[in-house]
Formats: C-alpha cells, structure tokens, sequence
C-alpha cells in the first residue's frame, strides 16, 4: 500500500533566517490590518450613530445645541427647521454631497454600513489566517530555539 502526500504535507527546507524573516513579515501585516480594521469600525461605529440619530429625531422643529468636535469639547446653538426631514445633505465622498430626503439618507447610509461590515469581516478573516500562520511559526521557532539552547549545554 502507497501512500500519497497531499499538498499540505509536502516538506520544504528553509533556513532559520528565511523564517525569521517571514514571522516578522507576518507581524508587520498584522498590525497594518489591526489599523485598517480599526479605522473600518471607527467609521463603522459613526455610521451607526448618524442612522440611529436619524431614525430616532423627531419631526417637530425645535432649538438645542449640537457637538461640533468628536470629543464634545464644545457645544453651538442649533435651530431644527419644519420639514427638515426633506431637506438633508448626505455626503458620498471626494466632497460631493446629495440633497436628499431622511428615507433616501438612511437607505445611503445603511447600504454604507453593510459594504463597510464586509470589509471588516474580510479584513478580520485575513487577519485570523495571518495570526494562525505566525503562532505557528513562533511554535516552530521557539522549538529551534530550545533545540540549540540544549545542544550548547
């Protein structure tokens, strides 16, 4: 009886530096991939709050204040108009903006939450395939390691 390899149990040799070198390019994708992921849920987590804010405000008009920093550091007197709910600006990027009406700004908005939801899942699932990769590789290379370690004594 013959036993055949898959490709997944092929054996290559490579040297302790090739893997070193790609334990640290590994390391250095994931932490590009931690940045974008964490911009993506920034975006994501703004998104959510502009609909939600959008959903829940009232239609009657009224005075109140609004942030005009993300760190609420300062307050301006805001008027809310009658009708305001058909006369929203809705920003598509590259500085265009749409004059649109609150049902066409939270289907914008919505469609924009889940292209930004796919990204992140694929940014994610890349990330835990890279993580599973270096971890791996981090096994083997400790192993090398304690292997030397007790070759010297």
């Amino acid at each position: 009886m013959t036993l055949e390899k898959t490709p997944r149990e092929e054996r290559r040799v490579i040297t302790l530096e090739e893997l070193v070198a790609r334990v640290e390019e590994l390391r250095e994708s994931i932490e590009v991939l931690d940045s974008a992921i964490n911009t993506y849920l920034s975006q994501y987590r703004e998104l959510q709050l502009s609909l939600e804010t959008l959903k829940n405000l009232g239609e009657t008009p009224g005075e109140g204040y609004i942030i005009i920093d993300r760190l609420s550091s300062i307050m301006i007197p805001a008027k809310i108009l009658e009708k305001w709910e058909s006369n929203l600006l809705v920003n598509l990027g590259l500085g265009y903006y749409l004059k649109t009406n609150r049902e066409k700004a939270i289907e914008i908005l919505t469609k924009r939450i889940q292209v930004l939801e796919g990204e992140i899942n694929q940014l994610q699932s890349r990330r835990r395939a890279m993580a599973e990769e270096y971890l791996g590789l981090q096994r083997i290379l400790n192993q090398v390691i304690q292997s030397q370690q007790q070759k010297t004594r």
